[in-house]
């Protein structure tokens, strides 16, 4: 009989402390499991970037709509880093937004619904920077100063353009080459020029315009040296 309740009282106790090894290990293993991490948010527009690349991360995005549209895509990688640095939520004051910084209506104009959408922005950008270099195929006295035109429109407008090149016609200035333009810019920011039938917008300072165009030529002709 006491052998039996100490058999009893044995398995008792090694119940017990099985019990408590359960309970111990349960908790050890709670508390060391690494918690899962995670997964980080990648929004839309960053899922165009890719790791290896010359100019941007964006560069097989700016090849591929550059390519659709016959356009340099060096060409349009130094306007992106102009207008945004490229970053593809960039926006202005006056409410441009996107890598192109374009304004929401042009960007309809050209199939952007979302200018925040990297792909959109970039679609959007090179087929309204080929529109804008349509229009100077036939001005301008090469390619090269056609890109210039094409900048000075995407900076300043189509109108400021049209009349820098009517105010230089007036003027007996070839109107195909940038150079010969920026040469008659000091005198539209003369009241003299309201006068002018042919100048439609009336005076214009062209300082930034000007600007616009060196630099992002400048960094136009880098892009060619890093990426041929």
């Amino acid at each position: 009989m006491k052998f039996c309740k100490a058999v009893s009282v044995a398995v008792v106790i090694l119940a017990v402390l099985l019990a408590a090894g359960a309970f111990f290990s349960l908790r050890f293993v709670h508390e060391k499991a690494p918690a899962p991490q995670a997964r980080r948010y990648v929004p839309f527009s960053e899922r165009y970037r890719t790791e290896n690349y010359r100019i941007s991360p964006y560069d097989s995005l700016i090849k591929a709509w550059s390519d659709t549209v016959g356009m340099d895509w060096r060409f349009v990688s130094a306007v992106i880093f102009h207008e945004s640095h490229f970053r593809y939520d960039a926006s202005s004051r006056r409410g441009a937004a996107g890598l192109m910084q374009m304004m929401p209506s042009t960007a309809r104009a050209f199939g952007a619904d979302s200018l925040l959408d990297a792909s959109q922005s970039v679609m959007a950008g090179t087929r309204f920077l080929k529109s804008l270099s349509d229009n100077y195929r036939r001005v301008a006295a090469n390619p090269t100063e056609q890109q210039k035109f094409t900048l000075a429109a995407y900076n300043a407008g189509v109108g400021r353009v049209r009349d820098l090149i009517n105010f230089a016609r007036y003027k007996g200035v070839d109107p195909g080459y940038w150079e010969n333009i920026v040469g008659i810019i000091p005198d539209m920011r003369e009241d003299s020029i309201l006068t002018v039938d042919t100048v439609k917008l009336g005076k214009f300072q062209g300082h930034e315009t000007i600007a616009y165009v060196q630099k992002v030529m400048d960094k136009y002709q880098y892009y060619k040296s890093i990426a041929p």
